[in-house]
């Protein structure tokens, strides 16, 4: 029997998954500077919220420094996958918030 993943196991699965599909974007175009960027925070050594802190910070630092880019798909995937990250974030602080508060 397979256990049901919660909210956030789902979020964090979705995240990989997407960051799966850029790497691999990124790596057959040879695009070093995105790979740099992706790397700093992904792959994920674990769910807590440090870990989605720092790959968090790595792509808003990617989509700052790369607009020139918006046009390309990959970079429209990237704001997606940078919009998941802050949404579980905000999960995760609001599970930490109940949690201290009851």
């Amino acid at each position: 029997m397979v256990p049901y993943l919660s909210e956030r196991e789902n979020a964090v699965e979705h995240i990989n998954a997407k960051c799966i599909h850029l790497f691999d974007l990124w790596c057959e175009s040879r695009s070093v500077a995105p790979l740099t960027y992706l790397l700093k925070g992904w792959p994920l050594t674990n769910s807590d919220p440090e870990a989605i802190r720092r790959l968090g910070n790595a792509l808003r630092g990617l989509r700052r420094h790369h607009l020139h880019d918006a046009n390309d798909a990959s970079f429209q995937e990237l704001c997606e996958l940078s919009d998941c990250v802050e949404d579980l974030l905000v999960l995760s602080a609001m599970t930490t918030w109940a949690m201290s508060s009851g």
